[in-house]
């Protein structure tokens, strides 16, 4: 299986979730689904539609499922939600150019003597494009949420896709569009150190990847006992958790 960045995402948090990455395929969640759905909104790439019923479940949902196999389904709610939220980035002049250019196409290529595969959002000539929906894209706040998802790294890995196929990327762009009303949207440009920051995150994880799978051993976060104990006052830090 070709390594995905959430794979290496995983690893960074241990080996053993890393494993369970690889070889474990994850329900989506609420909010994955209506990401997928504002995606598919705006590339034109695949039809949303929502389900008039109460709940997802029982005979006539499954039967709703069968009659529509290509498309997203969503609930009622959550179709109107993803069409606002489409809306909202479409109207947003400053997002524009940063969404012209080939919509998820997928790349395959070998990075660390690994292969690998990566779909970016946007491809532009010479740029990357994430689209993201997320509970704030207020600037203060987003960007805590982006490093510790690291954002910064899966568009790292991304140039090093389109690298592998001939395209030099000069910038990486995110898009971010909040998920309640009035889905304000933010456009964010990855500077030097975040893309340091991230490289530096890949090796690690391409690292202990490597290491683990030829090893065959997943251990999880620690093998030892810990202590528990509270920092002192003065050595806490507050940040948006």
């Amino acid at each position: 299986m070709p390594v995905r960045f959430s794979h290496l995402r995983a690893y960074g948090r241990s080996p053993m979730h890393g494993h369970h990455a690889r070889t474990v395929d994850s329900d989506p969640t609420r909010d994955m689904e209506r990401g997928t759905a504002v995606h598919a909104l705006l590339f034109e790439n695949r039809k949303v539609i929502g389900y008039p019923g109460a709940t997802r479940r029982g005979k006539e949902y499954e039967a709703f499922v069968l009659a529509n196999q290509d498309c997203e389904i969503l609930t009622a709610t959550e179709y109107d939600k993803a069409n606002r939220m489409a809306d909202a980035v479409r109207a947003c002049e400053l997002a524009r150019p940063m969404l012209q250019g080939t919509p998820e196409q997928t790349l395959l290529f070998r990075w660390m003597g690994l292969d690998c595969r990566a779909t970016p959002d946007i491809r532009g000539s010479d740029f990357v494009t994430e689209l993201k929906t997320s509970s704030s894209s207020d600037p203060e706040r987003f960007v805590w949420h982006a490093r510790r998802l690291a954002y910064h790294a899966q568009l790292r890995f991304q140039e090093y896709g389109c690298a592998a196929t001939g395209v030099k990327i000069r910038d990486h762009w995110i898009v971010c569009v909040e998920s309640e009303p009035p889905h304000p949207v933010t456009v964010f440009h990855l500077e030097p150190e975040a893309r340091e920051e991230g490289e530096k995150l890949l090796t690690l994880w391409g690292e202990r990847l490597k290491a683990c799978e030829a090893a065959g051993t997943f251990p999880p976060y620690v093998q030892t006992t810990v202590p528990l104990v509270w920092p002192k006052e003065d050595e806490l830090v507050f940040g948006d958790d």
